[in-house]
């Protein structure tokens, strides 16, 4: 069976399915990984081997017992998986310690600051003012994400609103997707989200949009692939969200829709300024705000 596969059954899988089949030194091996299979993704094969008190060659045989081809073919396997974005998997192979009380913040603020930075020295400044003259200009703007890209979309759809009209999130709500799809037309310009892990209608979804007549700016994380160079987006910005942590930092994502929102503010100018009037006047009238 193809470790790639996604039909294979995981590492955990198969050392639970044939513990009681295995040797004394083979399940010592289980023992020892049991917790955290994952971590042999950055593990070698002698290093497991010492952590279970057992031969190298002892390693090699449990592997190709449990269907893989050898000990580095799981490994391989171990990396697609935390490669992929899964909390789950990034967990195990991830520090689990929480670090010193002195070092949590400021540990933690040093990680996103590295994030925020990758993602803007990747930025093409003629690529931003690109898209942003493009949302300044469109009929209508669509703002796509699903699972954790999601929320970039709702954050994108509410600064974008906020100067000029006709700013839309695609979600499904009582339709389906394909309804809400075949609302977006030539003319317009859809912004889509697509942080790791994505859905498995993902490259569909951007094919179909890209059908539609309606412009694309895609942000993605830097695991994205897109098989077909003919229908990739007009334009792409890649985001580094990938840290040490189990969880994705999106302090990358975040600075760069705002900083594509103040670029559609700029290019509109007066028009901007007149809508940003008008919703003022109307909170004044409804008292929503404090």
């Amino acid at each position: 069976m193809k470790t790639g596969d996604v039909a294979a059954p995981t590492l955990t899988e198969r050392l639970n399915a044939t513990y009681g089949e295995l040797t004394a030194s083979e399940r010592k091996i289980v023992d020892a990984l049991r917790d955290r299979p994952g971590e042999i993704a950055v593990m070698t094969g002698k290093e497991l081997a010492a952590r279970s008190g057992v031969s190298t060659a002892t390693v090699s045989r449990l592997f190709q017992r449990l269907g893989y081809a050898s000990y580095e073919a799981a490994r391989r396997a171990a990396r697609e998986l935390r490669a992929s974005g899964s909390i789950f998997h990034l967990f195990e192979t991830g520090a689990r310690d929480s670090p010193a009380p002195e070092r949590l913040v400021a540990g933690h603020l040093a990680e996103e600051a590295r994030a925020m930075e990758a993602s803007f020295s990747m930025l093409d400044p003629t690529t931003v003012r690109e898209i942003a003259a493009a949302l300044a200009g469109a009929r209508r703007v669509w703002c796509v994400g699903f699972r954790n890209s999601h929320v970039l979309a709702e954050y994108a759809a509410t600064l974008l609103a906020s100067v000029r009209p006709d700013v839309f999130v695609l979600a499904h709500g009582g339709r389906s997707l394909a309804e809400r799809v075949a609302g977006i037309e030539a003319g317009d310009v859809a912004i889509v989200f697509g942080m790791r892990r994505r859905m498995a209608h993902f490259a569909p979804l951007l094919q179909a949009i890209g059908e539609s007549g309606a412009r694309t700016a895609l942000l993605a994380d830097r695991s994205l692939r897109l098989a077909d160079p003919s229908r990739r987006p007009d334009w792409t910005l890649i985001c580094a969200i990938e840290t040490e942590q189990p969880i994705d930092s999106f302090a990358g994502p975040f600075a760069i829709v705002r900083l594509l929102s103040l670029q559609t503010l700029r290019q509109r100018d007066t028009a901007s300024r007149e809508t940003l009037e008008r919703v003022e006047r109307l909170h004044g009238l409804l008292g929503e705000l404090e």
